[in-house]
């Protein structure tokens, strides 16, 4: 069975975010999301939010895509610890493909056991908006992986960050935007 399996910081998720999982339903038989604290950057929400919200993102996708599951359970900060806790629930025989953002090509080789993890697995790189894919990455990645693949479409430019700095609804679902409003999170900051 082919296994995409896509850790994001979800600090909120964003129709960003839905359109990556919508591009991966359509292609694997299973997708595996789920938050994590990446030990790269600080996060404005606790995993606890952000699991809930992207456990409803999941849900609003349910009902066309019931193989993309939310899968907290295989979360953990080192890529290499939830390619062991996938294996130990789906089995070590299945394919798995790691989804990452081309924002994150030039440091994946620095990766907590880097050199343990990617000759394990294959990489779906989504191009992300002022992060473009330099031909030795990408060569890069095919000899050190068991296969890369640029995902071909764009995303919208909705970042998590982008949310964060400029408050637009509308770079949100419905349901996280609710979600974020009952509570009270990424609140702008007060003008004095």
């Amino acid at each position: 069975m082919e296994i995409a399996i896509f850790g994001t910081s979800a600090d909120p998720p964003t129709i960003a975010h839905q359109q990556i999982l919508t591009h991966l339903g359509d292609k694997y038989q299973l997708v595996a999301v789920y938050a994590t604290d990446n030990p790269l950057k600080t996060h404005s929400s606790s995993l606890h939010h952000r699991q809930k919200m992207l456990d409803l993102l999941v849900a609003d996708l349910k009902p066309l895509y019931p193989h993309i599951q939310h899968t907290p359970e295989i979360s953990d900060r080192y890529t290499i610890n939830t390619l062991e806790l996938a294996r130990k629930k789906w089995g070590d025989h299945q394919d798995y493909t790691i989804v990452i953002g081309s924002d994150l090509i030039p440091q994946i080789f620095s990766w907590h056991q880097a050199q343990q993890l990617w000759p394990q697995v294959k990489v779906l790189i989504i191009p992300r908006a002022n992060y473009p894919l330099h031909p030795q990455h990408h060569h890069q990645h095919q000899s050190q992986t068991r296969g890369c693949t640029v995902a071909p479409f764009s995303i919208a430019p909705f970042s998590s960050t982008y949310y964060r700095q400029h408050h637009l609804d509308d770079c949100l679902p419905p349901s996280i935007r609710q979600y974020i409003h009952q509570h009270h999170l990424y609140q702008p900051p007060q003008q004095g």
